[in-house]
């Protein structure tokens, strides 16, 4: 089996369950509201969230930072893994430049692993799936250079939609 861990952030809307079934790590991107900074997940339950905005009220979203990244792909690349990282999509957030900074700091620390970033262009199951398909072809053998260029040839190729309320 190839020697690296996919990571991804909370943007897939992938189940914990279903991420750890798939051996996929993830960084949360930031939801501010009502004075506080909570993590993006599927899992926490948004109602309370979601009521507010019904309300009247305004929450804001924030990015993953590099610092995040840096806190997802260290533990893989200390364990002597690289790591392939599929990112929120650049069009829609800095998540991605997030990640690419952060894989840039960590070369230093980690010169003899690799970090290989790659922007989804995608976001919510869209990403999820993009993720589910990379898992599926890391399992089938291929390496992290092989995998980056079937996500960067097949990206486009999956159509998702989401609706927002």
């Amino acid at each position: 089996m190839p020697n690296y861990q996919i990571i991804t952030d909370s943007v897939c809307d992938l189940p914990q369950a279903t991420l750890t079934e798939l051996n996929v790590k993830t960084t949360p991107l930031h939801i501010l509201f009502r004075g506080q900074n909570l993590p993006d997940s599927v899992e926490e339950g948004l109602k309370e969230i979601y009521d507010g905005m019904r309300a009247g009220e305004a929450p804001s979203t924030a990015a993953a930072n590099p610092q995040d990244w840096e806190d997802a792909i260290a533990p893989a690349l200390e364990q002597g893994q690289d790591a392939l990282v599929l990112a929120f999509s650049s069009g829609l957030s800095t998540t991605y430049q997030s990640a690419v900074i952060a894989a840039e700091e960590l070369k230093e620390t980690y010169p003899d692993r690799t970090v290989t970033v790659v922007d989804g262009l995608a976001a919510s199951l869209g990403q999820g799936l993009l993720v589910w398909y990379a898992c599926h072809k890391r399992d089938e053998g291929l390496s992290l250079a092989e995998l980056a260029a079937w996500i960067e040839d097949n990206k486009q190729h999956i159509c998702h939609w989401f609706t927002v309320d």
